[in-house]
């Protein structure tokens, strides 16, 4: 281990190669959803600028920057008071009472409860208040598990392993985002239903995924457990 590469350890190790794969899901699915969340605005104040007889270019890119503006500002607001109160008020005692496991499934469970919503009902308001839960999750429990994940790993494995997948995995999760806008829009021009269904399914994966994640959480944890002097 001391000679391997964080890349190598990870392609060694089982659960290391789990946590990196959920990471880039995590990353792959929730910038999907920021680009369907703005996807859907843009389609809205298309069809509001239309209704109000806002026409005129300048005029229509003024609007629309304005308004974009002012959701954004109401949306992020809306992501930082909630992530507040489960930071606050969940986390411990989730963790307390359901484990790590708990704290890790949280976030895939409310991405598939999301998605499933907004693909039945792609309102904006429905987008926005499951885009407020994902977000507010990752920013308060889902970001305590992933500090809670790396405890009982040894440290040597630490220092070179999530160096890796916090940076490279995290980014390729980006790109593919990127690269499901160039393929699913650009080239296809495939409706926004879409991005659901595929988000949906990258979430399956995700939520499948987390399982392995646990498992060799428990067992690296039995393990460190076992070797802490009576």
């Amino acid at each position: 281990e001391g000679r391997q590469g964080g890349l190598s350890l990870i392609l060694a190790s089982r659960f290391l190669l789990a946590v990196a794969i959920v990471t880039l899901l995590v990353n792959w699915v929730n910038t999907n959803g920021e680009n369907l969340l703005y996807w859907v605005l843009q389609d809205v104040l298309a069809d509001k600028a239309h209704s109000l007889g806002v026409i005129n270019p300048a005029e229509l890119l003024t609007f629309t920057r304005q308004e974009t503006t002012t959701f954004y500002a109401s949306f992020f607001g809306m992501v930082n008071w909630v992530a507040l109160v489960l930071q606050a008020f969940v986390a411990s005692r989730l963790l307390r009472y359901g484990g790590f496991g708990a704290l890790l499934l949280l976030m895939p469970v409310v991405a598939l409860v999301s998605y499933s919503a907004m693909a039945m009902l792609g309102t904006l308001m429905v987008v926005k208040t499951m885009k407020v839960a994902e977000n507010a999750t990752d920013y308060s429990i889902n970001n305590t598990a992933r500090n809670v994940l790396w405890l009982p790993v040894d440290a040597s494995i630490v220092y070179k392993a999530k160096p890796t997948i916090d940076t490279v995995c995290a980014r390729v999760g980006d790109g593919l985002a990127a690269f499901t806008v160039l393929v699913l829009v650009n080239l296809l021009d495939l409706p926004v239903t879409t991005f659901f269904v595929l988000n949906i399914g990258l979430v399956v994966i995700w939520l499948g995924l987390s399982f392995v994640v646990i498992s060799g959480h428990r067992a690296l944890t039995r393990d460190s457990e076992s070797h802490v002097p009576a």
